[in-house]
C-alpha cells in the first residue's frame, strides 16, 4: 500500500498565523506598559491572556515549519532546532545582561527610575550568576527560557507526531500539565525544591512554569502538523462553532462581571499561572471560533487594501524573537514614563514602540527577502 506524499500548506495559513502571533506580541506590549492599557490588554476576551496566544501560535508555526524539515531531512531538523534554542538562550542572555546594566545605572536615582530587576541590585554578582543558569528570572525574562526549553525538546516530539501518534503526545502533554500543576507540591513543586534546599535569597523563577506551559505549546505543535499534513477538516462544523461562540460569551460576561458568578464557582478552574481546566475550554473555544471566523472570511471578496492589512503585523509574528527582545528593552527604559507622565502622553508614547516595534520587524524583513535574492541570483 502507497500512501500519498504530503503537499505543502499553503502559504497564506503561515501568513495568518504569523499575523496573529504579531497581535499577540502588540498585546503583550501595551499590556506590560504600566496599567496605561491594562483595561484594554488584560484578558479582554475573557480568561485568556496574550501570553497564551502566543505560546499557542508559536507552537503551531513550529510544528507547521518543521513537519516539512522532517519530511525534508529529520537530522537537519534537529540540528535547526538545536541552533534555534541556542540562539534564543543567547537572546536571553543578551536581555540579562542589558537588564543588568539598567539596574546598576539607574539603582538609586530616583522612585520612578528603579529597574524591576531588584535582585540583581541587591546582589549583582549572584544575580547575574543564577540568571545565566536560568534558575534566577527578571520580569519579562521568563518568556524566552521557556521557549528555549521547549524548541530544544521538540524534534522528538515533531516526529511522533509525523508518525500519527498525536493522542499518545497529547496525552503524555495533559499527564505533565496535571502532575506539575496540580499534584506535586500542589502545583508550587519550584518554590517548594527551593525551600527544601534553604535558598534563602529572593530569587524568581518566572511566571510562567515551563512543565504546565508545555501543554500550550505542543498542542499548538500537533495541531501545526496536522496542518501540515493537510488532515484537518476542511471546514468547521456548525454545532461546534454554536457551542464555542456560546462559551466565549458567558466566558467574556464572567470575566467583565456582567454575569454574574454562580455559588458553586472557584477562581482556581481559571487560573492563569497553573492553566485550569477552564481556562482551557475557554481558549478552545475561542481558537475554534477564530478558525470558523478565518473560514468564513475565505468566502468574501475583500479589496486589496483589506488583504494587504495583516502583513505589517505578520511581520511582527515573523521576527518574533526580535520584537520581544526589543519589546523587553523598551519597556525597561520606558518604567519612568510608565509611572510620572500625565496619562495622555502615555497613550501616545506606549502605542509609539508599537511602530517602533513594527519598523524593526519591517526593517528585518526587507533585509531577510535582499538575502533571499541575492542568494538566487546565479554567480558567474
Amino acid at each position: 500500500m502507497t500512501t500519498k506524499p504530503i503537499q505543502p500548506i499553503q502559504s497564506n495559513r503561515l501568513l495568518y498565523l504569523d499575523f496573529l502571533r504579531g497581535l499577540m506580541l502588540v498585546g503583550i506590549t501595551l499590556g506590560h506598559f504600566g496599567p496605561t492599557f491594562e483595561w484594554l490588554m488584560w484578558q479582554p476576551l475573557g480568561f485568556f491572556s496574550n501570553a497564551e496566544g502566543f505560546v499557542l501560535l508559536s507552537g503551531t508555526v513550529f510544528g507547521l515549519v518543521y513537519a516539512k524539515l522532517e519530511q525534508r531531512n529529520p537530522a537537519s531538523m534537529a540540528i535547526k532546532a538545536r541552533h534555534r534554542a541556542w540562539v534564543i538562550y543567547l537572546s536571553h542572555f543578551a536581555l540579562l545582561m542589558f537588564v543588568a546594566l539598567y539596574t546598576l545605572i539607574t539603582h538609586g536615582w530616583a522612585d520612578d527610575w528603579h529597574s524591576h530587576a531588584q535582585f540583581i541590585a541587591e546582589a549583582p554578582a549572584l544575580g547575574l550568576i543564577l540568571g545565566t543558569l536560568l534558575i534566577y528570572q527578571p520580569p519579562l525574562l521568563d518568556i524566552l527560557p521557556m521557549y528555549a526549553l521547549f524548541v530544544l525538546v521538540a524534534p522528538g516530539i515533531i516526529r511522533q507526531l509525523v508518525a500519527g501518534r498525536v493522542w499518545l503526545v497529547l496525552g503524555v502533554s495533559l499527564l505533565v500539565w496535571w502532575l506539575f500543576s496540580q499534584e506535586i507540591a500542589g502545583g508550587n513543586w519550584r518554590s517548594a525544591i527551593a525551600s527544601h534546599l534553604g535558598l534563602d535569597f529572593p530569587f524568581q523563577v518566572g511566571e510562567f512554569d515551563p512543565l504546565v506551559w508545555q501543554i500550550l505549546f505542543f498542542a499548538g505543535a500537533a495541531l501545526g502538523v496536522r496542518m501540515f499534513q493537510q488532515r484537518l477538516p476542511r471546514q468547521p462544523q456548525i454545532a461546534l462553532a454554536l457551542i464555542a461562540m456560546v462559551a466565549i460569551v458567558v466566558f467574556f460576561g464572567l470575566r467583565h462581571e456582567l454575569i454574574p458568578f454562580p455559588a458553586f464557582w472557584n477562581p482556581a478552574w481559571v487560573d492563569r499561572h497553573q492553566l485550569a481546566g477552564l481556562r482551557f475550554v475557554n481558549i478552545a473555544a475561542l481558537a475554534y471560533t477564530f478558525w470558523t471566523l478565518l473560514y468564513l472570511a475565505r468566502k468574501v471578496d475583500w479589496p486589496a487594501w483589506a488583504l494587504a492589512l495583516p502583513k505589517p503585523f505578520a511581520c511582527l509574528g515573523r521576527h518574533s524573537l526580535a520584537v520581544f527582545s526589543a519589546h523587553v528593552v523598551l519597556i525597561y527604559l520606558t518604567i519612568p514614563i510608565q509611572m510620572t507622565y500625565p496619562l495622555f502622553w502615555r497613550y501616545v508614547i506606549g502605542l509609539s514602540l508599537i511602530f517602533i516595534l513594527l519598523a524593526l520587524a519591517c526593517g528585518l524583513d526587507i533585509r531577510a527577502r535582499r538575502q533571499r535574492q541575492a542568494q538566487s541570483i546565479p554567480t558567474r
